[in-house]
């Protein structure tokens, strides 16, 4: 069934694409073969734990899942990129040449900070028309701008045969969100979705990139996220400000403890900081607080996936959640109103916030079979507490940002 979406996504796709671009350039007299034609397809990712911990250099376990973002494509044999975004029915042109911060249209930057970073190390693109549509729902903390990121790096390493290996290709990624988006976020959302694999989580140690697939089998249960609909931009958020707070507890913890190797949270134990505890700035203290015990939960939660203990796997979502809300601060009353009443639910073994926070969704897991009783439950304590109703989105794990052939 799923591949079956996909197709007929994809079919739909070309014929957009055929219609839009291929047509009136033939009519023009333009050059074109259609065996050029490149077709991405990226996921989105679900982190299953690990929050806030990339930027801190510390662990997490996380999925691609069967939600994505997909684009095709041809080499324009000029200088100019053409894109429309079936998704939100824009258009939007620029030059290789003028590659600016264009605050009118904030998705077009994602494409253009990645172009930005192939071009800054030397790599050899030029122009092309491309149509993107998506059935990833965007700011949910399902990594929709990451998925972004990866698919159009993969699509001009595909068109204009680029040599890349896959951990530059995370890293330009990262770098476009971080310095031309003006996020600072950390590796966590481009590396899984660049490596994601089917069937498969991610184990990634963020210190030095290392990572491990485990085997992801949550038998007669599944992956159920809400999402809150309430939309939130990271760049408009407190989520710079945490990395801010993270980096300045790290230098007061490495002053006092005179310890040169302390370079990020990670490399502060459990133990150091309660020792360290009066004399960092409560709020820090909190911060690193979350840090040091998500990055143990991490450590808990692959030893349950292994061992296939679900029971106990709900039980560290849910530690997770109190974690992120009463010490990193970036829960809502929408996200903690969801956590709290799915997790009354005997068919729901945990649930917390997922990504960032400030918004977005919750991950739940949950009975494959119950899925419908949940929904029908929640969609009305939530219509009655917030006046409009919640959305689900049910994932299976999948395949990283890959090409596709066309169908």
């Amino acid at each position: 069934m799923g591949n079956l979406i996909i197709q007929n996504l994809l079919k739909k796709q070309n014929e957009i694409f055929l219609k839009k671009f291929i047509v009136g350039n033939k009519k023009r007299g333009k050059f074109y073969k259609e065996n050029i034609t490149i077709n991405i397809l990226s996921p989105g990712r679900v982190n299953i734990i690990g929050e806030h911990t990339d930027y801190n250099l510390g662990l997490a376990i996380s999925v691609t899942v069967n939600k994505y973002i997909f684009l095709i494509g041809i080499i324009d044999n000029s200088n100019e990129v053409k894109i429309y975004s079936k998704y939100l029915n824009e258009h939007c042109k620029f030059s290789l040449d003028e590659i600016r911060y264009d605050k009118r249209t904030p998705w077009i930057n994602y494409i253009k900070g990645v172009l930005r970073e192939y071009i800054k190390h030397n790599y050899k693109i030029g122009g092309f028309s491309m149509i993107i549509d998506s059935n990833l729902p965007i700011a949910t903390g399902m990594s929709s701008s990451a998925a972004l990121e990866v698919g159009i790096a993969k699509f001009i390493e595909e068109l204009f045969n680029l040599k890349v290996d896959k951990k530059d290709t995370v890293k330009y990624c990262n770098s476009a969100e971080n310095n031309f988006v003006g996020v600072k976020c950390g590796l966590l959302d481009q590396f899984t979705v660049a490596y994601g694999k089917k069937d498969n989580a991610i184990f990634l140690n963020f210190k030095d990139l290392s990572y491990e697939y485990i085997p992801f089998n949550l038998g007669e249960n599944t992956i159920l996220i809400i999402d809150s609909n309430e939309n939130r931009s990271l760049s408009d958020t407190e989520y710079n400000n945490r990395i801010d707070e993270c980096k300045n507890a790290v230098k007061i913890i490495s002053s006092i403890t005179k310890d040169s190797r302390i370079k990020s949270l990670s490399d502060v134990s459990l133990d150091l900081l309660y020792r360290l505890e009066e004399k960092l700035p409560e709020k820090l203290f909190r911060r690193a607080r979350h840090v040091v015990t998500e990055n143990n939960r991490v450590l808990l939660l692959k030893e349950s996936l292994l061992k296939g203990d679900i029971k106990k796997l709900g039980l560290i979502l849910l530690k997770s959640h109190n974690s992120l809300k009463y010490d990193y601060e970036v829960s809502t009353e929408r996200l903690d109103f969801l956590v709290d009443e799915v997790t009354k639910l005997k068919w729901v073994y945990g649930a917390r916030l997922m990504g960032a926070g400030f918004g977005g969704s919750v991950i739940s897991i949950v009975k494959k079979d119950k899925v419908s009783d949940i929904i029908e439950i929640m969609s009305k304590k939530f219509l009655e507490k917030f006046a409009e109703a919640p959305k689900f989105i049910e994932c299976l794990p999948s395949d990283g940002t890959k090409r596709v052939d066309k169908t």
